[in-house]
């Protein structure tokens, strides 16, 4: 019988994990914003672009190699956030196939429902409940794969090979614990760096602050899929050759 995983249990382990690894996760935290802050001031507040989401996926990567690692694998020295290795390449590359797979899903959708839209066969007369209607049904299908394969992103990090088909049959008692974890947590969690925004305060303070909050915010949620990962998956093998 699988005992389910609880989801205040997983809170606890992560905020006692972001205590113990305090040090080094402020560090992480501070080179973080430092070179978003860098990206701001080459490339402006508002730039886009193909090199400015590269870069942002390289940071991101990096940072979440960094905490995925420290947590199951308790490599805690700072000189690792100044490494890049073959775990860095294969989370960049894994994110941006999820990226591209998302966006090749919702044009197929999209398309289906143009099909179907007032200027196709199909009358329609209420395209605003049908457009919500089209947002839920996406976030929804989105949301439910990504909380039963996003355990890969953590396998990834610490050079543990678990198939898609292990991690989803892993999650599967799990689910709504999981989707809770990985999927609506961090999105409301989001929130707090936006009500930032709302504070009467000088805009160079207000992005300083939004920084601070959202690198701590990624920080925390990456060790709660961490301590997800080591709960359903187990822990890392030591006797496996991991890689640095």
């Amino acid at each position: 019988m699988v005992i389910k995983i609880n989801s205040l249990a997983i809170h606890k382990l992560a905020e006692r994990t972001f205590i113990e690894n305090l040090k080094p996760f402020l560090f992480f935290a501070g080179l973080f914003m430092v070179l978003s802050l860098l990206v701001e001031v080459i490339f402006g507040p508002e730039a886009d672009g193909f090199v400015v989401n590269v870069i942002e996926y390289v940071l991101y990567a990096k940072l979440a190699v960094l905490v995925h690692r420290s947590v199951l694998l308790n490599e805690k020295d700072i000189i690792h956030a100044f490494k890049w290795g073959f775990p860095e390449v294969i989370y960049m590359l894994a994110m941006i196939a999820v990226a591209i797979a998302i966006a090749a899903f919702i044009s197929v959708i999209t398309m289906l429902l143009l099909m179907i839209s007032p200027s196709g066969s199909v009358p329609i007369s209420n395209p605003e409940i049908i457009s919500v209607v089209f947002f839920v049904l996406i976030f929804g299908i989105l949301a439910y794969f990504g909380a039963r394969l996003a355990l890969a992103f953590p396998s990834i990090a610490i050079g543990q090979s678990f198939t898609l088909n292990e991690l989803w049959n892993k999650t599967k008692p799990h689910t709504l614990t999981v989707f809770w974890l990985i999927i609506i947590f961090p999105i409301l969690a989001q929130l707090v760096p936006a009500v930032i925004y709302f504070l009467p305060l000088p805009e160079w303070l207000l992005i300083a602050l939004v920084l601070v909050m959202y690198a701590v915010i990624v920080i925390y949620c990456i060790t709660l899929m961490s301590h997800c990962y080591q709960e359903i998956m187990g822990e890392p093998d030591s006797d496996q050759d991991l890689p640095q």
